[in-house]
C-alpha cells in the first residue's frame, strides 16, 4: 500500500465573487508531478443575476502552463485573445494551453447567470514543458460525455478519466507529459485499490467527506501527497455516506521552475519576458462579440 507522506488543509482565498480554497501548493508541497496548483472552489448557490457578466474584469494573462477547470456543477463560459471561445456544462472540463501568451477571460452564460443556480468546480494549474512554452496557445472545451468513466469492480463506484488515462481509456485533452487527473467516485462503505506506476509522483485531495485513505483518516478538504513507489492506493469510503476524490500527478517535473503572478517558466529573464510582452501587447486582446 502507497502511504501518505505530507498532508495540508486547504487555505480560504477569495477570488471575484467565490470563496474558494486552495489545495496546491501549500506549506509542505509545491508540485504533483507536472500540476502545480489546485483551487477548489466549493459548492455555492447564487441567486438571479448575482453573478458578474463576462465584460472583461476578470481578464488576466498566462504564460507557461496549461490552466485545466472541472466542473461539478453550473456553466462557465471562455473567452481569449487568440479566437478561442466556449461554454462547458456541469461534468465537462475546459483546458487551456497558454504557451508563450494569452490572456483568457471565465465567466457565466447569460442563461445560467439569469436563472438560480449552483456553481461547484476545480482549477489546477498543469506546468509545460520549457519547449511547449514557446509554442502558441490553444483551447479545448470537453463536455461531460466525452470524457471516458470506468466502472469500478463489484460496483464500488466509478473513476472519470479527466487528463493522462486510466487502464488504456484516454482522455481527449492534449498532455506534453505522462500525467493525470482522474475524479474518483464510491458509493458508501466500499474499499477499493488504484494500482500505480513507480516513478510517478501521486497527490489527492478530499472536497467533501472525511475517508481512510492508505489506512489514515484523511479529513475534507485536505490535500495529500504519496510516497513514491508502486505500491496500490487504498481507498475507503465512510459508512453511509458516499465520496468523491481527486488523483492527480504524473512524470516528475526536472526542469527548473520561476512562478510569478500568472506566468511560470524556467528562467527570471523569462518571467521578465512574459511580463514584457504582455504589457506591449503581443498577447492580443479578447472580442467580447465573439460568444
Amino acid at each position: 500500500m502507497k502511504h501518505i507522506i505530507a498532508r495540508s488543509t486547504a487555505q480560504p482565498e477569495k477570488v471575484g465573487p467565490f470563496d474558494i480554497v486552495r489545495a496546491l501548493p501549500n506549506h509542505s508541497v509545491q508540485t504533483v508531478g507536472p500540476v502545480i496548483f489546485l483551487d477548489h472552489m466549493p459548492e455555492k448557490e447564487f441567486a438571479p443575476n448575482a453573478l458578474p457578466a463576462l465584460d472583461g474584469s476578470f481578464a488576466h494573462p498566462h504564460r507557461g502552463i496549461a490552466t485545466f477547470t472541472y466542473l461539478i456543477k453550473g456553466e462557465l463560459a471562455h473567452l481569449d485573445s487568440q479566437s478561442g471561445r466556449g461554454i462547458i456544462q456541469e461534468g465537462g472540463v475546459q483546458w487551456m494551453n497558454a504557451g508563450n501568451g494569452i490572456i483568457h477571460d471565465e465567466g457565466f452564460p447569460d442563461n445560467f447567470r439569469a436563472r438560480r443556480g449552483s456553481f461547484y468546480g476545480f482549477q489546477f494549474w498543469v506546468n509545460l514543458p520549457s519547449k511547449n512554452k514557446a509554442a502558441r496557445p490553444d483551447y479545448m472545451p470537453v463536455q461531460a460525455k466525452d470524457l471516458p468513466v470506468i466502472e469500478l469492480p463489484a460496483g464500488a463506484g466509478t473513476l472519470k478519466v479527466l487528463l493522462g488515462e486510466y487502464k488504456d481509456q484516454r482522455s481527449p485533452i492534449p498532455a506534453f507529459t505522462e500525467q493525470f487527473i482522474w475524479h474518483i467516485h464510491l458509493i458508501s462503505d466500499q474499499v477499493v485499490e488504484v494500482p500505480t506506476k513507480s516513478g510517478f509522483e501521486y497527490g489527492g485531495y478530499l472536497p467533501t467527506a472525511t475517508a481512510r485513505i492508505s489506512g489514515e483518516e484523511v479529513s475534507r478538504r485536505e490535500f495529500f501527497l504519496f510516497e513514491n513507489n508502486s505500491d496500490a492506493i487504498s481507498l475507503q469510503s465512510p459508512s453511509g455516506q458516499s465520496m468523491d476524490i481527486l488523483l492527480f500527478g504524473g512524470e516528475p517535473y526536472l526542469e527548473s521552475i520561476v512562478s510569478h503572478g500568472p506566468f511560470v517558466m524556467n528562467t527570471p529573464e523569462e518571467i521578465t519576458l512574459a511580463y514584457s510582452d504582455f504589457r506591449s501587447g503581443k498577447y492580443g486582446k479578447i472580442n467580447y462579440k465573439a460568444l
